[in-house]
C-alpha cells in the first residue's frame, strides 16, 4: 500500500461525527441514516476516520446525494471487488464510494496522490523572460536569400512588445510596451518558436536584448527567475483591444517564491488591463478550462454596473439543525460599478470554453446582452468543492448548480454563439468587427440537446483518475465544519 500521513485535523472531526450520528435524509421513498459511533475515540482507525469524513461530505454537500448516495454500510469492504486494489489505492472503500455517485467531477484522492499531484489555485510556473510579442518587419524568407545570414542582414524581423508580464523578468529588468527587440543576444530569431526557445532558459540566466526605444538603441541584460504566467493578454487588432483570459487563477503574475505572499489573480490582472484600455472590447474565453469561481465571478463584476444581476448559484449546505443537507439559493449581484463598465463587448467562446469561463459568459449576456463569436461552448454548470480530508487526501465534491434569471441552466447544453464560425482567424476578424460596429446584441440561447459530457451511469470499475485536471469552478474549503 502506498504510504499516507495521519493529519490531526482529524481528532477536530470526531466529535462532529459523533453528532451527526441520528441523522437522516430522504432519498426517494427511503430513508439513509447517518451512522452511529459507538467506538470511543481512541479506538478509531485512520480508515474509520476518513471513510466516516467523506461519508459526511458527501451527505452534506454533495448536491444528488439525496438521490445516489445510501447508506454507509453498503460501501464498507466493496472496494477492492470493484477493483479498487489497496496497492494502488489507499482506502478502497472510499474510492469506490465516490465512484458509485456515478459523477465524473465528484471524486476522491488519496493521500500518496495528492501528495504528487495537489490542486493548484496558482497559473502555470515559467522561465522566459515574460513578454508578449508581434512580429513587425520580414519580408525575406530563407528561400529568398543565400544563407540565412544575408536574409537576417538585409531584412531584419523585429519584434515589437505589446505586453510585459507584471513581476516577471522583464518587467524587473524595465522593459516596456512599445519597445522594439531588435536582437537576442546576437540572434535574430526567425519566427516565434525561435523567438521563445532564446528567450527562455534557466533559473540565473541572463538574456541579453538589443532594444530600440524611441530613437535610442539601449542594450539590456534581463536575469532569469521563476515567476507564475498571467492569465489575462492583451492585442490589439484594427485598433480593437483583445483581451484573453485563459484560465483563473488565485495566484498569478508573480515571482514563484512569492506564491504565499497575498493576492493576485485573474481578476486583478483583468481589471488593471480593462483600465489600460479603451472603447469596445472583445474578450477571448475559447481554451478557457475554468478555474477559481472567486476570480471569475470578480472578473465578470469589472464590466459591469452596480445592481447587475450575475446569475443564481443553487448550492448545498448544513441544514439550521445539521441533521440534513439544506439547499441554498444565492444571488450574484455586482456590488460596485466595475473598471469596464458601460463599455461595449464582444464575447468568443469554442467546444473547450467551460465552467467559470461559462460563468462569466452567462453574466455578461445576461446583463449586457453580449453578442457571442465562435462554436458551441463546453456545457459544464456546476460547480465544486474540494475539501482537505483528516488523512491528508482531497474531497472533490459536486456542490452547486449555476442558474439564469429565469432559474434555467446551461448545463450539458452550453451556450450557442450567435455567430458560429469554426475557423479560429474568421472568427477572430468577426468579432473585431462587430466591437468596431459596436451594435450587434445577444439573441441566442442554449443548445437544445444533449451534448452528453456528463454520464449518470454508475461507475462499476475502478476508473479514478488520480491527477486532479485543471479548470473548472470551484471552491476551496480549508475547514469544512462551518458555514462557508
Amino acid at each position: 500500500m502506498k504510504p499516507f500521513h495521519f493529519s490531526i485535523f482529524s481528532l477536530f472531526v470526531y466529535s462532529f461525527l459523533v453528532f451527526l450520528g441520528g441523522c437522516t435524509v430522504k432519498k426517494a421513498d427511503s430513508e439513509i441514516t447517518m451512522p452511529e459511533q459507538e467506538l470511543p475515540e481512541q479506538e478509531l482507525s485512520l480508515e474509520d476516520i476518513e471513510m466516516n469524513f467523506n461519508y459526511n461530505m458527501l451527505f452534506v454537500y454533495y448536491l444528488d446525494a439525496p438521490k445516489k448516495l445510501k447508506e454507509k454500510k453498503f460501501y464498507l469492504g466493496q472496494g477492492e471487488s470493484a477493483g479498487y486494489s489497496p496497492d494502488n489505492y489507499e482506502f478502497p472503500d472510499i474510492y469506490n464510494m465516490f465512484s458509485q455517485m456515478g459523477d465524473e467531477y465528484t471524486y476522491y484522492v488519496g493521500p500518496y496522490y495528492a501528495n504528487i499531484h495537489s490542486y493548484s489555485n496558482t497559473s502555470n510556473q515559467n522561465l522566459d523572460i515574460g513578454i508578449q510579442v508581434e512580429m513587425i518587419s520580414s519580408e525575406c524568407t530563407h528561400t529568398d536569400a543565400t544563407n540565412e545570414n544575408e536574409c537576417s542582414d538585409s531584412n531584419p524581423i523585429k519584434w515589437h512588445i505589446t505586453q510585459v508580464y507584471e513581476n516577471a523578468p522583464s518587467s524587473q529588468a524595465g522593459l516596456a510596451v512599445g519597445d522594439t527587440i531588435l536582437l537576442v543576444g546576437a540572434t535574430n530569431p526567425r519566427d516565434e518558436n525561435a523567438f521563445k526557445k532564446i528567450t527562455s532558459g534557466a533559473n540565473g540566466d541572463s538574456i541579453s536584448l538589443k532594444i530600440l526605444r524611441g530613437d535610442s538603441i539601449l542594450n539590456v541584460s534581463v536575469p532569469l527567475f521563476c515567476y507564475l504566467s498571467p492569465t489575462v493578454f492583451l492585442s490589439y487588432q484594427d485598433s480593437i483591444p483583445i483581451i484573453k483570459i485563459t484560465e483563473f487563477a488565485e495566484h498569478t503574475a508573480k515571482a514563484c517564491n512569492d506564491v504565499n505572499d497575498g493576492f493576485h489573480g485573474t481578476a486583478l490582472e483583468f481589471e488593471k488591463i480593462l483600465k489600460s484600455t479603451k472603447g469596445p472590447v472583445v474578450i477571448d474565453l475559447r481554451g478557457n478550462p475554468g478555474g477559481d469561481m472567486t476570480q471569475c465571478i470578480g472578473s465578470a463584476k469589472e464590466t459591469l454596473s452596480k445592481g447587475d444581476k450575475l446569475f443564481t448559484i443553487k448550492g448545498t449546505d448544513y441544514s439550521s439543525d445539521s441533521t440534513q443537507q439544506a439547499i441554498a439559493y444565492e444571488d450574484l449581484i455586482a456590488n460596485k460599478d466595475g473598471a469596464g463598465k458601460g463599455r461595449y463587448y464582444v464575447l468568443m467562446e469554442d467546444s473547450n470554453t467551460a465552467s467559470c469561463a461559462e460563468m462569466m459568459i452567462l453574466a455578461m449576456t445576461s446583463s449586457l446582452k453580449s453578442p457571442i463569436v465562435g462554436t458551441i461552448s463546453y456545457g459544464k454548470g456546476i460547480g465544486q468543492y474540494y475539501i482537505d480530508t483528516p488523512a491528508g487526501g482531497y474531497s472533490i465534491i459536486t456542490s452547486m448548480k449555476v442558474l439564469d434569471e429565469n432559474g434555467d441552466s446551461y448545463h450539458d447544453l452550453g451556450f450557442i454563439p450567435d455567430y458560429d464560425i469554426s475557423d479560429s482567424l474568421k472568427a477572430l476578424s468577426k468579432a473585431v468587427a462587430l466591437a468596431k460596429e459596436g451594435k450587434a446584441k445577444r439573441t441566442h440561447g442554449y443548445g437544445e440537446q444533449r451534448l452528453n459530457h456528463f454520464s449518470n451511469i454508475f461507475a462499476k470499475k475502478a476508473n479514478h483518475i488520480h491527477q486532479i485536471p485543471k479548470g473548472g469552478a470551484y471552491k476551496i474549503i480549508k475547514n469544512p465544519l462551518k458555514k462557508l
